[in-house]
């Protein structure tokens, strides 16, 4: 399968949100971004339990918080310190695996797609764990078999060969979900953010 390497105007916020979040233990780097969704309609789910504010001990600034809004959704807040973001959440539940879609509302103009991200994510009473697809995981693998998943090699600085590349999926619904459900044991695919805890509801 061939790659494109295409200059599209694309969201920056998820650098910012992955290194915002570094005290979560989320990534060093940037997040996988995907045109298409993860979910469809009939895959999503709903849990009353997760909303709230989330967080590990120690750390009331950096937070993740749930709001539950109507059709099944969540309004997703990630806070450090005064740097906040603001996601469009999705749980949905895949072969007993339960998955959230990010999509982000931090969108400065017309012209910016809005991508998505997936999380793993187990919650068990007032405990829960979330694991993030690894950008440089798959990163490798996309350079070595490109055509694993569909995707766009997209320059950093359209007019600057030597700015590097960012991968972004282009792959429809189905293969994602049959992607992430390949990979979802997998510890280097999908990076533990760590045990994060109620703090408020």
């Amino acid at each position: 399968m061939k790659t494109l390497c295409l200059p599209i105007t694309v969201n920056r916020t998820w650098c910012k949100l992955a290194a915002l979040t570094a005290g979560l233990g989320l990534l060093a780097g940037c997040v996988v971004m995907s045109v298409y969704p993860y979910y469809t309609v009939k895959d999503l789910t709903f849990d009353a339990g997760l909303a709230g504010r989330w967080a590990k001990p120690g750390t009331p600034n950096e937070f993740w918080e749930f709001t539950p809004v109507a059709g099944k959704s969540y309004f997703v807040t990630t806070t450090e310190n005064s740097e906040t973001n603001h996601f469009d959440g999705y749980l949905f539940l895949l072969k007993g695996t339960r998955f959230m879609d990010l999509c982000t509302t931090n969108r400065d103009d017309f012209r910016q797609l809005p991508l998505h991200m997936v999380l793993q994510l187990n919650r068990v009473d007032n405990d829960l764990k979330l694991a993030v697809l690894d950008y440089n995981w798959l990163e490798k693998l996309l350079k070595a078999k490109p055509g694993t998943l569909r995707h766009i090699v997209v320059p950093e600085k359209p007019l600057e060969t030597n700015s590097g590349n960012m991968y972004y999926l282009t792959a429809d619904t189905r293969d994602l979900q049959k992607f992430i459900l390949k990979h979802r044991d997998n510890t280097n695919a999908f990076t533990p953010i760590g045990e994060l805890k109620r703090v408020a509801q």
